[in-house]
């Protein structure tokens, strides 16, 4: 297999995963009742969609220009917190993850947000071609980003 048809796939693979995500955010969005959920899930719809977007356009005009974009980076994150919010389940919590509309969604996107930065970090630490190391590290870097922005919004609304 070449090195650009191995490219190619790595890059499918990406953008299956950024559209899945994609789709549940719409779906979600399109089916829920509180308008403080809805504006989450369409803020996190339109994240990953800007990631999806980026990936397509690699796949049509190569990924030389993004490494390049990518090589200048250095990309000094923490890992992400997995901890779901919400977890104080006694009688005197100001709400319950198991009623909470707000809290279902938060924890639902911050497991596939989660998801998706192992997934990115292990493609990126067996990644035989150093091209393709940086750029599924900064595929998991804009997940860390997101998971962070989801923390800010969550804790805040």
């Amino acid at each position: 297999m070449s090195e650009a048809t191995s490219h190619q796939q790595m890059l499918k693979l990406a953008l299956t995963t950024s559209a899945n995500h994609y789709s549940f955010y719409l779906r979600a969005a399109d089916g829920a009742e509180t308008p403080n959920v809805k504006a989450l899930l369409m803020v996190l719809a339109e994240t990953e969609g800007e990631l999806v977007e980026r990936i397509r356009l690699m796949m049509t005009t190569g990924i030389l220009e993004a490494i390049e974009e990518v090589a200048k980076e250095t990309f000094s994150y923490e890992e992400p917190d997995p901890t779901p919010f919400g977890m104080d389940r006694t009688p005197f919590a100001a709400s319950n993850p198991d009623t909470s509309p707000r809290l279902y969604v938060c924890n639902k996107a911050l497991e596939m947000e989660f998801s998706g930065y192992t997934f990115y970090k292990s493609i990126q630490s067996r990644a035989k071609s150093e091209l393709i190391k940086r750029l599924f590290e900064y595929f998991a870097f804009i997940k860390s980003e997101q998971i962070e922005k989801l923390r800010k919004v969550c804790v805040t609304f």
